[in-house]
């Protein structure tokens, strides 16, 4: 339904390094729309990948005694099962990084797949962090196996300033689940492993309020369960006709300002005849749940069918970075395409 004060925010929520608001609220999409529409990621990258020449990395410019050390943080955790839209995510808090710098740096991300799946990093300045995400050219495919070794310690990022600590990251992507909303049917459609599980009636954002989910790309950014909403955290009072306050289990988090999918049972008369929340994706209790259970962080949640389309950001409020297109993407890159071998 709405949003949250939610408590305990996930590792995705703290490199996304934006306050915590409520369902829809917060920032706006801060970046433009793709220079063209992305296309659909959501087939599986070939058993047999082209082959791909590497474009050799420069050596990485080291910083002995710098004044100010950097330890970047890295999602997802070591160990962790993601889904097929996790990208790698380093950011770098409140610091810039040369772009001179950049190709020395990516030099130094090595990331090694089984199956092996070529990707590839793109740079992106929001809010005073520097991030550098990796991902391939479509979802990743289900079952692969992801190792980053970052050998950072003592890069250079700026002048003065050097990071800190070598880090070895493995995860391993879970099954394919990509759930497509659609504003206009007020319907998700689940979809694991290419076959289609169920088709739930939902409540959207109410766009005549200014309350619009936003469409596009995104993933889950945490399971987070059982989760406080109040209007008080987007400035609604409680007591005003737009106000909210309540509990609403089965949460799971799309946005660091406050869009989730989840259960609200109080909206039911609602499912799949009008959208009425602030910007979350309502359903019944029984299909929370449902899906709640079947769900990793890193799912891929599909929005479209919006009237006063809201695009999602593509970095900084979560997870956008599947709404830029391959060459929209690699255009960010230093060194461009790695092999994944």
């Amino acid at each position: 339904m709405r949003l949250t004060r939610a408590v305990g925010l996930s590792a995705a929520l703290a490199l996304s390094g934006l306050a915590v608001t409520a369902c829809g609220g917060g920032a706006e999409a801060e970046q433009r729309p793709a220079k063209s529409s992305a296309p659909s990621p959501s087939a599986p990258a070939p058993s047999s990948p082209a082959p791909v020449t590497e474009k050799p990395a420069p050596e990485a410019a080291l910083l002995k005694g710098a004044a100010r050390v950097v330890r970047p943080e890295i999602a997802p955790l070591d160990g962790e099962k993601v889904g097929v839209g996790q990208p790698i995510a380093i950011v770098f808090k409140q610091q810039k990084v040369s772009k001179e710098l950049r190709a020395g740096i990516e030099g130094r991300l090595k990331v090694s797949t089984s199956p092996r799946v070529p990707g590839a990093w793109h740079w992106n300045e929001t809010k005073g962090d520097t991030r550098v995400h990796f991902r391939p050219e479509k979802f990743w495919p289900a079952g692969t196996k992801v190792t980053l070794d970052a050998r950072l310690a003592g890069v250079k990022l700026a002048e003065g300033t050097a990071a800190a600590g070598d880090r070895t990251v493995s995860f391993t992507i879970g099954d394919s689940m990509v759930s497509t909303v659609d504003l206009k049917a007020r319907k998700l459609t689940v979809v694991r492993n290419g076959e289609t599980l169920r088709t739930i009636p939902v409540s959207g954002g109410d766009e005549s309020k200014g309350f619009g989910t936003r469409e596009g790309i995104k993933t889950i950014l945490a399971k987070e369960g059982k989760v406080v909403m109040d209007s008080l955290s987007i400035g609604i009072p409680r007591n005003h006709p737009d106000g909210f306050y309540g509990s609403y289990e089965y949460s799971m988090r799309e946005t660091v300002s406050g869009e989730y999918v989840h259960a609200a049972p109080d909206n039911a008369e609602s499912f799949g005849k009008e959208n009425v929340s602030h910007g979350c994706i309502g359903m019944s209790t029984a299909d929370a749940k449902w899906l709640y259970g079947l769900s990793l962080k890193g799912d891929v949640v599909r929005v479209t069918g919006s009237t006063k389309p809201k695009p999602m950001d593509r970095f900084g409020n979560g997870y956008g970075d599947w709404n830029l297109g391959w060459e929209e993407w690699l255009e960010g890159s230093a060194l461009g395409i790695r092999t994944g071998a």
